[in-house]
Parts: C-alpha cells; sequence; structure tokens
C-alpha cells in the first residue's frame, strides 16, 4: 500500500509519527495493517490521504481521511453486535436532532474485509477523557449532554430493527448477591459491608417499584463516547453500540457521578426519568463501583458520596 502523503498541508503524520502514537503489536508499520484501507476508501470513492488513528475502545480498528472516518470491527467478542447495533441507532438518533457523527456508508457484505465496518462524517475534535478542561467546563458539557439525551429520550419513538440489532439494556436487581461477592473477594470488611447492605435496602424499593416507559438509549455515555473541541465545545456523541430501549435513567450509569446533578439538570425532564431517578441513578453506579471493587481493590466505593447526593435530593430517606 502506499505511504501516507499530505501534499496539502492538511496535518497528517508519517507512518514514523503514526506509529508512535499506536500502541500494540500494530504498531509496527504499514505492512501490520490488517485491513485493505486503499481499497475500502477506493470502492466507496473516498479520496486520500489517510492515516491510522488511535482508538479508545476495543471494538474497532480506526483509520481517517480529512473529512471521513473510517471504523473496521476487530476480533474482540462484542465487536460485531456492536457495529450492527451501531448501524441502526446511529442514524435514527441524528435525525433526532441528536449531536452524532452522519453514516455514510455501512457495509456488512464481507467482500472487502472479512467483517462489518462503517464510514462516518469526520468530526475534528478529541474524547473528553483526553482533554485537560476546567471543573466548570466539563460541568458544562456534561449539562450539555444531559440536554442532548433528553432530546433523545423523548424525540425517538421508533426505531425499525427487523434483524434485531439493538441492545436490551437491562439493570442488575440482585446487588445484594453482588455485595456478597464483594465480601468474598476480601475487599471489604465489617461496618463498610453493612453501609453497603443499608443502602442496597434504603434504594431497592425505588427500584423495584420503577415505573415509566422505557425510551431509546444510547446506554454507554462514559468519557471516551463525547467528542469536544479543544475549548470545551461539545461536538458529538459517539459509539452507539450499546443503544436500544430501556430504563432512561441508565443512561446516566456511567456518566462520572461528580457531573451527574449537572447532567440531571440538563435533562430536566422529570417525567421521562420517573419519580426517583436519583435512586435508580445511585443504584446503577453502586453496581459499577462494586464491580470494579471485586476486580481491583484500588477502586473504591463511595457509599458516602451516594449518601449526600441522596441527601441532597431528598428523594430517600437513610
Amino acid at each position: 500500500m502506499a505511504q501516507p502523503h499530505d501534499p496539502l498541508n492538511l496535518g497528517f503524520k508519517t507512518q514514523v509519527e503514526m506509529d508512535a502514537d499506536i500502541d500494540g503489536p500494530e504498531a509496527t508499520g504499514r505492512s501490520t495493517v490488517p485491513d485493505p484501507v486503499d481499497a475500502i476508501l477506493a470502492a466507496y470513492r473516498v479520496p486520500g490521504p489517510w492515516q491510522r488513528m488511535k482508538a479508545t475502545g476495543v471494538s474497532n480498528r480506526i483509520y481517517a481521511t480529512h473529512d471521513v472516518v473510517l471504523r473496521v470491527a476487530t476480533d474482540h467478542d462484542d465487536a460485531i453486535v456492536d457495529a450492527l447495533t451501531e448501524s441502526i441507532a446511529a442514524p435514527v438518533a441524528r435525525q433526532a436532532g441528536i449531536l452524532t457523527p452522519r453514516l455514510i456508508a455501512f457495509d456488512n457484505s464481507r467482500k472487502l474485509v472479512d467483517r462489518p465496518f462503517s464510514m462516518w462524517e469526520r468530526v475534528r475534535g478529541e474524547t473528553l477523557g483526553l482533554l485537560n478542561l476546567s471543573t466548570e467546563m466539563h460541568e458544562q458539557i456534561w449539562r450539555e449532554v444531559g440536554q442532548q439525551i433528553a432530546r433523545l429520550h423523548d424525540r425517538v419513538n421508533s426505531c425499525s430493527d427487523p434483524n434485531g440489532y439493538l441492545d436490551r439494556p437491562e439493570r442488575e436487581m440482585r446487588l445484594d448477591l453482588l455485595l456478597r461477592r464483594f465480601a468474598d473477594s476480601g475487599h471489604g470488611k465489617g461496618d463498610f459491608l453493612r453501609e453497603i447492605e443499608r443502602l442496597i435496602l434504603d434504594l431497592s424499593p425505588f427500584v423495584s417499584s420503577r415505573g415509566g416507559s422505557d425510551c431509546f438509549l444510547h446506554n454507554d455515555l462514559h468519557e471516551s463516547n463525547i467528542m469536544c473541541s479543544s475549548q470545551g465545545k461539545l461536538l458529538a456523541v459517539i459509539d452507539w453500540g450499546d443503544a436500544g430501549w430501556g430504563d432512561p435513567t441508565l443512561d446516566f450509569a456511567a456518566i462520572p457521578f461528580a457531573f451527574i446533578s449537572v447532567a440531571l439538570h440538563g435533562h430536566g425532564t422529570t417525567e421521562q426519568l420517573g419519580q426517583n431517578p436519583e435512586a435508580l441513578i445511585v443504584w446503577d453506579h453502586l453496581q459499577n463501583a462494586l464491580d470494579d471493587a471485586i476486580e481491583d481493590p484500588a477502586y473504591g466505593v463511595p457509599v458516602a458520596e451516594y449518601r449526600r447526593f441522596l441527601d441532597r435530593t431528598h428523594r430517600t430517606s437513610r
């Protein structure tokens, strides 16, 4: 394949510079690129040059021209399923007015490469997790993300999915069993375990009695799926591979807990989220914290922070 070149001075890196940006065994030169990028771009009449991009996740290998991003599914267990889900969900979200890149093409024919690939309008920014922004700028971004997901929950009322590609987001209901695993791991002791147990008991009535209709969810709103400018402007919500119909409060499960309040303020629609959204959100964050702490004791379970949040909202009692 031809080496990348930059005759128009568009900022493309040399192969040596690209290799320095890429981790792992694929960072050894163009000969190791596992995808026929030139052939794919030619088939869709996308002009080069192109460069290889460093992925923030594990489901795609990513390449980009000046205007287009090419994502090719990896061998990760969820990669192909996520690609199929995203091909359905992202266009529907964009049509509803959500800030997300335009899907230019999706190909699951396996003719050019033995896996699905997609081509997207390129958003020239960076993921939020890689930007060094002030707390105030983070708060503004997450408030705007809250506005985006409110729009998603309100405007997407149907989504054609004849092949059943969309996910079915569900909440883990048995945190008592997860707490037992946490205790068995040896990472939690005595009074702290009892604090978590009391929190689970206090939240359980709100979780078990959750009412309201399901909404269309992104279902993976962490920092690596939020694209921003270096000045902190929200540019896009990306990676729709976990999208589907479910409880709208699940869209807050991956948002950093420190920014839940501003995201809720941005969302602003209590009717969609139900009567006690804070209780359900804390439940989901507690699940994630216990899962992380079981795997690595360096992760804490911030029970006191959850309690302070609930006390501020006056939604549940201690």
